[in-house]
């Protein structure tokens, strides 16, 4: 399947979640933990309660989750969705969609995985709903050790997010090719249609309106794919939907 539909409009990515219902190794029921080094995201409460763990070089903050409330990080921002009701579903709107699905993410794996390749690209595999709450499982062993080192100092816990951030930079860098792609067949050609928009309008010209055009989507009625959060459903634009980033002639 051509990244590229995965792309909304603008260059956004849309996804449903329904946040994983199993306790995880603190028995906690939750999702796994993870950062993103290149895009921001929104999660968006569709149904239920629960609660969202962020962890920053600040340290660890819990807010509530509750229908309708979206909660908003950038890279570098370790999230974790907390499900003690087991009823939550969010809509996570990601920025430059396409860059998640081809890797713009680290877990938090152990050190021992975190620092070899090898052993991270097989951890983190996830084919099977069990694959996924084991990989689940393993970032969150990570995560509890980070959580644990703000827990005896901000300055401990500083050099341990630090360190994680060096081993998450050497895993994503082999990537960055790809992901310039992504971003300028998405997001920055999405942005070119609408300043040639602008051009167009200034102009005289409303030709290009001509070539308008809509879509529906539920990706609901399809087979979930296990995630690092929960079950995904995602939505998928017909490539024919994307701009192709040159002006209409």
């Amino acid at each position: 399947m051509d990244i590229r539909q995965f792309i909304l409009p603008a260059g956004v990515g849309l996804t449903h979640v329904r946040v994983y219902d199993s306790p995880g190794p603190d028995g906690v029921i939750s999702g796994g933990a993870h950062i993103h080094l290149v895009c921001a995201e929104i999660y968006f409460v569709l149904k239920g309660t629960g609660q969202i763990e962020l962890l920053t070089m600040d340290g660890v903050e819990t807010l509530d989750l509750i229908p309708n409330k979206a909660v908003f990080f950038r890279p570098g921002t370790f999230h974790r969705v907390l499900n003690p009701n087991r009823d939550l579903e969010l809509l996570t709107i990601m920025q430059n969609g396409g860059l998640p699905e081809r890797g713009d993410f680290v877990m938090s794996f152990p050190h021992e995985i975190l620092t070899n390749p090898p052993a991270y690209a097989q951890a983190v595999r996830a084919p099977t709903l069990a694959d996924a709450l084991r990989r689940r499982d393993l970032s969150l062993e990570g995560y509890l050790q980070l959580k644990a080192a703000f827990g005896r100092s901000v300055e401990e816990g500083q050099t341990a997010l630090r360190a994680f951030y060096r081993a998450a930079r050497n895993l994503i860098a082999p990537k960055v090719d790809g992901f310039e792609w992504v971003l300028k067949v998405g997001a920055q050609t999405e942005v070119k249609t609408s300043l040639d928009a602008c051009d167009f309008i200034r102009a005289g010209r409303t030709d290009y309106l001509e070539a308008s055009q809509y879509a529906a989507l539920y990706p609901l009625q399809d087979a979930a794919r296990p995630g690092m959060c929960g079950e995904l459903h995602s939505y998928a634009l017909d490539e024919t939907f994307l701009a192709e980033g040159r002006k209409v002639a």
